[in-house]
């Protein structure tokens, strides 16, 4: 049953608000998963990247909003069954789960996706998913500023904690000659 012209035009115009706002895109061919495959990939998503959403979409409606968007239109990559992940925040957290379960299920294999206007190969998405997180960058940055900071903070304490044991040590010795 054909889709109403209505329905593909709202589809459009939300595909080309997806593009725009991403950080990322991923394409992916769903051939041969089930809908309790699909459900699970898209619960793994929700886990890991609540910002993204995976959407099954025709491709001629793709290269529309593709073509709406201004962003390039990988025809190699819009053929056959097409399922499409948005990752609007963090780019490398939905390319890793959606890399972890094409790894575990033969069936979904990822064809390739854009970051900004460039267009990613397959080997390109892989790279992506082995890249750290947001997170894992924050935390490594947060690390690297409190070094430094702990540093100076432990220097400027050493001469008052050595007075501070010089003097208990004077204390200490004044103690046994008197005694």
């Amino acid at each position: 049953m054909p889709i109403p012209r209505s329905k593909k035009e709202q589809l459009v115009a939300e595909y080309t608000r997806s593009f725009r706002e991403s950080q990322a895109v991923i394409f992916a061919d769903y051939r041969g998963l089930t809908v309790a495959d699909m459900d699970e990939v898209r619960r793994r998503l929700r886990e890991a990247a609540p910002d993204s959403r995976l959407t099954v979409a025709k491709n001629t409606l793709l290269r529309l909003a593709l073509q709406q968007a201004e962003k390039p239109v990988p025809e190699e990559i819009l053929v056959g069954p097409t399922a499409v992940l948005f990752a609007f925040e963090d780019p490398v957290a939905p390319a890793k789960v959606l890399k972890k379960y094409a790894d575990e299920n033969e069936n979904l294999q990822i064809k390739g996706g854009l970051f900004g206007d460039q267009v990613l190969s397959v080997e390109d998405v892989n790279h992506l998913a082995t890249l750290p997180s947001r997170e894992e960058i924050l935390a490594t940055l947060v690390a690297t500023i409190q070094g430094p900071a702990q540093q100076l903070v432990s220097l400027l304490q050493a001469p008052h904690r050595d007075l501070v044991l010089t003097l208990q040590a004077r204390a200490e010795q004044t103690a046994e000659q008197t005694s």
